[in-house]
C-alpha cells in the first residue's frame, strides 16, 4: 500500500487541479463573450419596456380590502417615490404600488402602464431579488466548501461549466433554428465530459460513469422521442411554449424542445447514480482484488438496487412538488380521472418522470458492467482505484484496506 499523499502532492503538484482552474476561467470568460444582442435580434418581440428602478421613499401606505367572488384579501397599497433611468441620466417619479409591499432602497422592475399618459404612468411588474439570490448562492457555496472541501469546489466548477454550455451553446443554437434534440445531445455530452472529469479527475471511475451515462442518455432520447410522438404531444401545453413560437424569428420545433428538455433533465440524475456505481466498483476492487468479475458485478448491484429505489422516489416527489399547484387546480374541477392524466400538461410530466426513471434504472447495470470491465484484472486499475478513493475522501466510504 502506497503512503498517503502530502498536501503539496494532493493539491499543488496535482495537474488535475490546474485543469479545473483553466476550465473555470474559460467557463466564466465565455459569459462575457455571449452576445445577448444577437440573441435578441432573433426575436420578434418589440423593445423591452421593463427597466430597473430604485425605491427612494415610501410616501404613504394604506390597507384597503380587495373583494373577489371567491376570496377576500388585504393588500398594502403604497405610494412610492422611485428613481428610474431617463436616457443618459435618471429621473424621479411617483408610482402607486399594489403589487407587493417594498421598503426604501429596494430594487423594483417597472414598465409603462397601459393606462394614463404615455411615459408618465408606470406600474410595478416584479420585485428585485438579485441581492437575496446572490447571498443564497454564496451561502450554498460556503456550505459546500465547508462540508466537502476541494471536492465540493470542483463540483461547483462543474456547475459553472454546465451553465456555460447551456447559455453559450444550447440556448443560442436552439434560437438560431437548430434541431433541439441534436443540440441537447451534443451539449449534454460536453457537459458530462466536463463535469465528470472536473469533479472526479481523469481516471477510470469518471470514464466508467461517462460511458454508462452516454449509453443511457441515448436510450432516454430514443424513448422520449417514441413516447412524445406516439402520444401525439404538441409541445404547446404551456403558455411559455406557445409564446415562444411567436417570439422567436426562427421556427423552433416544440416537439423537439420537449424531447430536449427530457434529455437535459435526465443528466443530473444519471450523473449521480452512475458515478456512485463506479465508486462502488472501485471500492470493492480495492478492498478485495480476488473477486471475480461476476462476483464484483453482483456485489455492486446490491447497492445499486438500493440507490435505484431511493432515487426513483426522490425523482417522482421532486416532479410532483414542482407541479403541485397544477395538480391541485385540476383536482378542484369535476373532471374524470382519465381526462386528468390524459391532459397534455399532466401527461408531459408523467412522460418526463418515467422516461428519466427508466434511464436511471438502466444506468445502474450498464455503468456497473463498464466499471467492472475497466477496473477488474488490471494492477494499474487497482492502484488507480485506491488513489482515487484516497483523494476523493471516499465517495461511498473511507478505504480501510
Amino acid at each position: 500500500m502506497s503512503p498517503p499523499k502530502t498536501l503539496k502532492e494532493k493539491y499543488l503538484y496535482n495537474p488535475n487541479n490546474y485543469i479545473v482552474a483553466v476550465i473555470f476561467i474559460l467557463s466564466i470568460t465565455s459569459f462575457f463573450f455571449l452576445d445577448i444582442s444577437s440573441l435578441r435580434n432573433q426575436s420578434n418581440a418589440g423593445d423591452n419596456d421593463i427597466f430597473e428602478a430604485k425605491v427612494l421613499e415610501v410616501i404613504s401606505e394604506r390597507d384597503p380590502t380587495k373583494q373577489d367572488i371567491t376570496f377576500v384579501t388585504t393588500l398594502k397599497v403604497q405610494e412610492l417615490l422611485v428613481e428610474v433611468p431617463d436616457g443618459e441620466s435618471t429621473k424621479r417619479i411617483n408610482i402607486t404600488n399594489d403589487f407587493s409591499p417594498v421598503k426604501t432602497g429596494n430594487k423594483i422592475y417597472v414598465r409603462a402602464s397601459l393606462f394614463g399618459e404615455a411615459g408618465e404612468s408606470h406600474e410595478i411588474v416584479s420585485i428585485g431579488r438579485n441581492r437575496d439570490l446572490l447571498l443564497l448562492a454564496v451561502f450554498f457555496g460556503l456550505l459546500v466548501l465547508i462540508t466537502t472541501g476541494i471536492k465540493g469546489i470542483k463540483a461547483l466548477v462543474g456547475l459553472v461549466f454546465s451553465f456555460s454550455v447551456i447559455f453559450t451553446y444550447i440556448v443560442p443554437q436552439i434560437l438560431s433554428g437548430a434541431n433541439p434534440v441534436t443540440v441537447s445531445l451534443i451539449g449534454s455530452s460536453v457537459i458530462l465530459i466536463g463535469t465528470l472529469y472536473v469533479t472526479y479527475g481523469f481516471n477510470r471511475k469518471s470514464t466508467s460513469a461517462l460511458i454508462g451515462i452516454s449509453i443511457t442518455l441515448l436510450f432516454v432520447g430514443l424513448l422520449a422521442n417514441f413516447l412524445v410522438h406516439g402520444m401525439n404531444f404538441t409541445g404547446a401545453s404551456t403558455e411559455e411554449a406557445t409564446f415562444l413560437t411567436f417570439a422567436a424569428k426562427n421556427t423552433i420545433s416544440l416537439i423537439g424542445l420537449l424531447i430536449a428538455g427530457i434529455i437535459i433533465a435526465a443528466i443530473g440524475v444519471l450523473d449521480d447514480i452512475a458515478i456512485t456505481q463506479a465508486s462502488v466498483v472501485a471500492e470493492l476492487v480495492s478492498t478485495d482484488p480476488s473477486l471475480s468479475k461476476a462476483q464484483l458485478f453482483k456485489k455492486a448491484m446490491v447497492l445499486g438496487k438500493d440507490h435505484i429505489s431511493a432515487v426513483i422516489n426522490t425523482l417522482i416527489l421532486a416532479y410532483t412538488g414542482a407541479s403541485l399547484p397544477l395538480v391541485l387546480l385540476f383536482f378542484l374541477g369535476d373532471y374524470p380521472m382519465g381526462y386528468l392524466v390524459s391532459n397534455e400538461l399532466i401527461a408531459e410530466e408523467i412522460v418526463r418522470t418515467l422516461a428519466a426513471s427508466s434511464g436511471l434504472v438502466l444506468a445502474v447495470p450498464i455503468t456497473t458492467l463498464v466499471a467492472v470491465t475497466l477496473f477488474k484484472g488490471n494492477g494499474v486499475a487497482l492502484n488507480e482505484s485506491r488513489d482515487s478513493l484516497r483523494s476523493d475522501g471516499g465517495h461511498i466510504g473511507h478505504h480501510h484496506g
